[in-house]
């Protein structure tokens, strides 16, 4: 028979603060700031409403990292109704608490384990960004964001986050936070209030997939010139406009590129299955005046002119990682491509070329480019059509790297072979 351990002495004292709510409300400048976290939790499940306001208002951490707390079952809605009405009750305070020091009600989804880790309690990066042009103080420096992370599809949001954004909307002092945002087709139609509501300086990854309504893209155009913190931006599955003549689909692309120029802070640029940019990528890349960390250009159709421009821009020039995976190559020149690698020699750590239907000749033009890629770890060319003396001169060119440190080149996948070999 096994007997339980006995309650240590904070457990004592939480489960006696817990049982008489004047004590706990009363005391709260006394508790010391370790105890906040497990108290709090407590507090939340037994619906301790009083004291779970009252620690709101005194929360000693820039963040409160709700999402991390609880799971989103029904009574989640509840401890949320709680929590933001203490939350109202600290906006409504001429002098807050002298121990608050909440910025950040964070709402985004983490593993319950997350609560038990302090790095939760300190508010995300994005909730001091500087001041934006043309935004008052007011609307950069709210004395609370609510951080959530939405994916806009052409159907209404959950109930639970309908009310967030809707309360969030009704008050002031408060910003809504989206870190990452997620928009599918024709959203924009259906959730143009929400995006009116969020702050859109917060968002630092947007992923816009199937997007081929004209008119939808070019509404959604100036919001994304808004998000000017953005990091990574991925347009997935973006097909040719038809019907549009050569003009309307060049005023159109500049209306929607020239955004670009906007993202000072852009590290990755994704494109997947993105055809209407054909024969005007560099038109996009001149609009990006900084390097770019990650560029990936998979399944896209791509023309000489893209390629002839490609080593041309700042955005290309500093590349960690470049990804052409299923690009067809054998129609281009690879002087393009060798010039950015060469660009990239200092800081090119992967290259994937896999399915590029590339032969011996051009994989070796290429091999003979990343001879100056130092910091180079991962090179994959499986899918395409090489034979065994390229795989020997594969080998060759592993062994002069490791001899120079520098670098150890991943082989490709059995698949890749040719049936020569």
């Amino acid at each position: 028979m096994s007997l339980k351990p006995p309650l240590t002495l904070q457990e004592l004292a939480e489960n006696s603060l817990l049982r008489n709510k004047t004590m706990a409300v009363s005391n709260l400048d006394n508790i010391p700031s370790v105890f906040f976290p497990s108290l709090f939790k407590k507090a939340c499940r037994k619906r301790k409403a009083s004291i779970v306001k009252a620690m709101v208002q005194a929360w000693p951490f820039p963040c409160l990292p709700l999402g991390a707390m609880i799971r989103r079952d029904d009574s989640y809605r509840r401890v949320l109704e709680i929590i933001l009405s203490g939350l109202d009750g600290m906006l409504c305070q001429e002098v807050p608490h002298r121990r608050c020091r909440l910025k950040v009600l964070d709402l985004r989804i983490l593993p319950l384990r997350m609560w038990d880790q302090w790095s939760v309690f300190t508010a995300p990066d994005w909730s001091e960004n500087q001041t934006a042009v043309g935004l008052s103080e007011k609307e950069v420096k709210p004395r609370v964001k609510v951080a959530i992370n939405l994916v806009l599809q052409e159907c209404p949001l959950k109930s639970l986050e309908y009310f967030v954004i809707k309360w969030v909307a009704q008050r002031e002092g408060l910003s809504l936070c989206c870190n990452k945002l997620e928009i599918w087709s024709v959203a924009t139609y259906y959730h143009k209030d929400v995006l009116e509501t969020l702050d859109l300086n917060c968002v630092q990854h947007l992923g816009l997939y199937n997007m081929n309504d004209l008119t939808c893209l070019l509404n959604f155009s100036p919001y994304l010139g808004r998000m000017r913190h953005l990091c990574s931006l991925l347009l997935y599955c973006f097909w040719l406009f038809a019907g549009l003549t050569p003009v309307e689909k060049q005023l159109f692309i500049t209306h929607f590129t020239s955004k670009f120029l906007k993202l000072k802070h852009l590290q990755a640029l994704i494109l997947d299955n993105v055809f209407f940019l054909e024969d005007h990528l560099d038109q996009l890349f001149w609009w990006l005046k900084t390097p770019l960390e990650t560029l990936s250009l998979t399944n896209c159709l791509l023309s000489n002119s893209d390629w002839a421009h490609m080593a041309e821009f700042p955005c290309t020039r500093q590349l960690r990682h470049l990804s052409l995976k299923g690009v067809k190559l054998t129609h281009v020149s690879l002087e393009a491509l060798q010039t950015v690698l060469r660009k990239s020699a200092s800081t090119l750590l992967t290259l994937d070329l896999e399915s590029c239907h590339l032969l011996d000749g051009h994989l070796s033009a290429i091999l003979s480019s990343l001879r100056d890629c130092t910091q180079l770890i991962s090179f994959n060319f499986s899918g395409n059509h090489f034979s065994g003396n390229f795989l020997r001169e594969l080998r060759d060119h592993e062994i002069t790297l490791r001899s120079e440190g520098s670098t150890v080149v991943i082989m490709p996948r059995c698949d890749g072979l040719s049936p020569e070999l």
